[in-house]
């Protein structure tokens, strides 16, 4: 079905479906969001060296419709890094809103009290809606100069 929606980790195998996505976005979509290299190859080599590092896909009728990511498992930090992308075509479903559920899931089932990411200080839609969602700005990043925002997970 069209409208079916599956969500799945990423493997070796969905390389080209994120590249493709990543690549066909239009023009100036993704400005704020380069996090590493788009092209088939790079990606490939990224996600079959993810071990706990979690690269998640939103599948709608069987087409990747967008990912999220937490990062920095693999190379041992305690507190996740979290970054996502939305297709353009299916913006506005919500399915970024959902990604930070799951990734909130993710993390506490890993034992992980606390959530970072860090965002372009220009990119208002995506700072709107990561502090909506309970993140708060915590610096600057020095090297980037993006803003860090952190979301800490209260006990259960």
């Amino acid at each position: 079905m069209k409208d079916e929606l599956s969500i799945r980790r990423l493997t070796a195998s969905d390389a080209g479906s994120l590249s493709a996505m990543l690549l066909a976005q239009p023009q100036g979509y993704l400005q704020y969001f380069n996090p590493f290299s788009f092209d088939r190859t790079s990606l490939l080599g990224r996600l079959e060296a993810a071990r706990l590092d979690d690269y998640m896909g939103f599948f709608l009728g069987g087409a990747l419709a967008g990912f999220f990511m937490l990062r920095g498992w693999d190379e041992g930090y305690e507190v996740p890094a979290y970054g996502v992308a939305i297709d353009s075509r299916y913006r506005g479903l919500g399915l970024g809103a959902s990604s930070i559920e799951l990734a909130k899931v993710i993390c506490r089932l890993r034992g992980a009290h606390k959530l970072m990411l860090k965002v372009h200080p220009e990119n208002v839609v995506a700072k709107n809606a990561y502090e909506a969602a309970g993140f708060h700005a915590a610096g600057t990043d020095s090297r980037t100069h993006h803003l860090v925002y952190h979301l800490e997970f209260k006990d259960k």
